[in-house]
């Protein structure tokens, strides 16, 4: 009755929120391309290859949950070498991301809308073996028709913040028969967040702790092609940089202003912003310009008048941008909610200053300030002092670094760990099934 009730009444909530989705569609660009991959039409060279079978299908909403998938997939591949994936992503960016980056083998579509008589046909096509969720990608349509076709389905990389938690104990005999009860298994990041999915109803054989995709530093080698960009513009490797990753309103004004302080003391300071989302460009182009501080972009690159500052407005790059900071500070800690992921960051091995707003990575960001790993400011009156200090002690940056990375060593070997229950639990679905 729940999942009738939720079709039913999923057709007027996609309508009521058309206009608003057309509107994010022209903003950001991108999203007419293969639109209706999203009500099951492919092309006839893509339902042919989708037809093979033997698929296993990955579902990851945008870049971050790509990113994560591309990295499972290529263990999985690593661990057998038969492993073939169909990765399905929500948003415009992680669409061309995967299509850019998902390893050969693999096929790449949107995904379509969770409505129960378009993917039933859309599931019957795939015939997926296996259903992987990245971090928290739940749809009740999805998890039913899995369900009835014996599909073991598995939510890798589980995040489930308190936040997320307390709204799902509200609606809990909702949540519970939709969701919970038809995964095969949680892929829990820490033992808090498997602490957590259990009080939602789930039993302990379904939770299963692997650490986190996005913190495993197994195989993980820098990419320096951004410092080396940077230094064919004349920046050279040496020279303090401050980075503001993922940020959100406010935040650039946040980082200029503690820039324009710093300068005095560190006149070759450069500063690098990162928006969360790029289409905000021209409102940090405006701050700058009324500051007088001349500036660039990644996209329209241009070093003969010596900026001092550079706009990243492109995607799927900030991982890459990390290595060429000094100091990083991470968005949306400040004039957000939630804060941005800090590990990469830390992987790449800088010293990292965040905000009071990090509820997201509650438990992560308690133990890494406990162990004295990050620096995470009660309000963002103390940000230029603690870039200051950061800048001017060599010696407490790298110890800054050196105690995240101890608080970071749990999660090594995550990627591996999830992809060798998966494909073993695979199996013995396999087995159970031909027997039955």
């Amino acid at each position: 009755m729940l999942l009738f009730l939720y079709n039913l009444l999923l057709p007027l909530f996609l309508l009521v929120s058309l206009p608003f989705y057309l509107r994010r569609m022209i903003r950001r660009g991108g999203y007419a391309r293969n639109f209706f991959q999203r009500f099951g039409f492919f092309s006839h060279r893509l339902r042919s290859e989708l037809g093979q079978g033997e698929w296993s299908w990955i579902r990851a909403v945008s870049v971050g949950e790509v990113l994560v998938a591309i990295r499972l997939i290529e263990e999985m591949r690593r661990q057998d070498p038969s492993f073939r994936a169909v990765v399905s992503t929500t948003t415009s960016t992680g669409y061309q991301l995967a299509l850019d980056r998902t390893p050969e083998g693999s096929r790449v579509i949107y995904s379509p809308i969770d409505f129960y008589p378009l993917l039933r046909p859309i599931w019957r096509l795939i015939r997926p073996q296996t259903a992987i969720l990245i971090d928290s990608d739940l749809w009740p349509s999805f998890l039913a028709v899995a369900k009835q076709e014996r599909t073991p389905i598995f939510l890798a990389n589980a995040r489930l913040s308190p936040r997320s938690e307390a709204r799902y104990l509200r609606f809990r005999r909702l949540t519970k028969p939709l969701f919970w009860d038809r995964l095969s298994a949680i892929l829990s990041q820490d033992p808090h967040d498997g602490q957590r999915w259990m009080r939602l109803g789930l039993r302990s054989e379904q939770v299963v702790l692997t650490g986190s995709i996005k913190y495993d530093t197994t195989d993980a080698p820098a990419n320096c092609r951004f410092v080396d960009w940077l230094q064919q513009q004349g920046i050279a490797p040496g020279r303090p940089c401050l980075l503001g990753g993922s940020l959100h309103a406010g935040e650039e004004a946040l980082l200029i202003q503690a820039f324009r302080n710093l300068l005095p003391k560190f006149p070759d300071l450069f500063l690098i912003l990162v928006p969360r989302h790029f289409e905000r460009t021209p409102d940090v182009e405006k701050i700058l310009r009324d500051a007088a501080i001349p500036y660039t972009r990644r996209s329209e690159p241009n070093f003969e008048e010596k900026p001092s500052v550079l706009i990243v407005d492109s995607t799927g790059e900030l991982n890459d941008w990390y290595q060429t900071a000094s100091v990083v500070v991470i968005g949306k800690s400040f004039t957000g909610v939630g804060g941005q992921n800090p590990v990469e960051p830390l992987l790449a091995r800088k010293p990292v200053v965040c905000g009071p707003h990090m509820e997201n990575f509650k438990f992560l960001v308690e133990e890494l300030v406990r162990e004295k790993g990050v620096i995470q400011l009660a309000d963002e009156s103390g940000l230029t002092v603690a870039v200051d200090q950061l800048l001017t002690n060599s010696k407490a940056a790298s110890e800054l670094v050196a105690n995240s990375d101890r608080v970071l060593a749990q999660h090594r070997g995550a990627t591996a760990r999830a992809a060798k229950f998966i494909l073993e639990r695979r199996e013995r679905e396999r087995t159970s099934g031909n027997e039955r």
